[in-house]
């Protein structure tokens, strides 16, 4: 199909090819900051933070240093990038939108089961994190408010909704979505950290009742 553009359809044309050209590059562009992400996440994972490096990191994703430092202009940056589009963010908001159309205990029981499904996901990730605490303490901390912030307002904005529905009672809803994601955290931190069988999944029955108690809490 052929539009004319004063009057010429050659100019129709060069500005398609244009427009197929524009979309050709951001979609290269978009599939070089993919290749270096995947590859940041498997050397950070098992290097750690600082063994790693860019030239590591770009050699294994198939581009120059340079083309690296193109898209992420610094070594923490691109860190900072990878565990917050690795562990739950990205798709948080999508599932909490998705949960909401169930009733109010079990949407927060696949909201809980999904966030330490992330978390599980990515336990070399997680390690690194605390490993590196100590040597880069304010990118850490960084990373970590940045993740907790994130998740949190978006439940907060779902508590706010049922608190206009009158589902729950009249409380600070930025507190509770903190409280709330903060028992999964606690209780990853337990299961990976500090059991003596760090492998050991926590029973169904104790999520429940962590779960049973933050409904009767919170509910109207």
């Amino acid at each position: 199909m052929y539009f004319i553009l004063d009057g010429h359809v050659g100019a129709a044309y060069n500005v398609s090819a244009y427009l197929l050209t524009l979309m050709g590059m951001v979609l290269k562009l978009e599939d070089t900051r993919n290749r270096i992400l995947k590859a940041a996440l498997e050397l950070f994972s098992t290097h750690g933070y600082t063994a790693a490096t860019t030239r590591q990191i770009a050699g294994l994703a198939g581009v120059t240093e340079v083309t690296l430092f193109r898209h992420f202009p610094a070594k923490e940056k691109l860190f900072e990038e990878v565990v917050c589009s690795s562990l739950p963010g990205p798709l948080f908001a999508q599932f909490v939108a998705q949960a909401k159309t169930l009733d109010y205990r079990q949407a927060l029981l696949a909201i809980a089961e999904f966030f330490l499904e992330g978390l599980r996901k990515n336990e070399d990730l997680i390690k690194i994190l605390h490993m590196e605490s100590q040597r880069h303490s304010e990118l850490m901390e960084r990373i970590y408010v940045a993740l907790v912030e994130s998740s949190s307002a978006i439940l907060a904005d779902y508590f706010t909704e049922l608190q206009e529905k009158q589902i729950v009672r009249k409380f600070n809803t930025r507190a509770a979505a903190k409280m709330f994601l903060g028992i999964w955290l606690g209780l990853y931190e337990e299961e990976h950290f500090f059991a003596v069988d760090s492998g050991q999944v926590p029973p169904k029955e104790f999520v429940q009742d962590c779960l049973e108690i933050f409904v009767r809490g919170t509910q109207a």
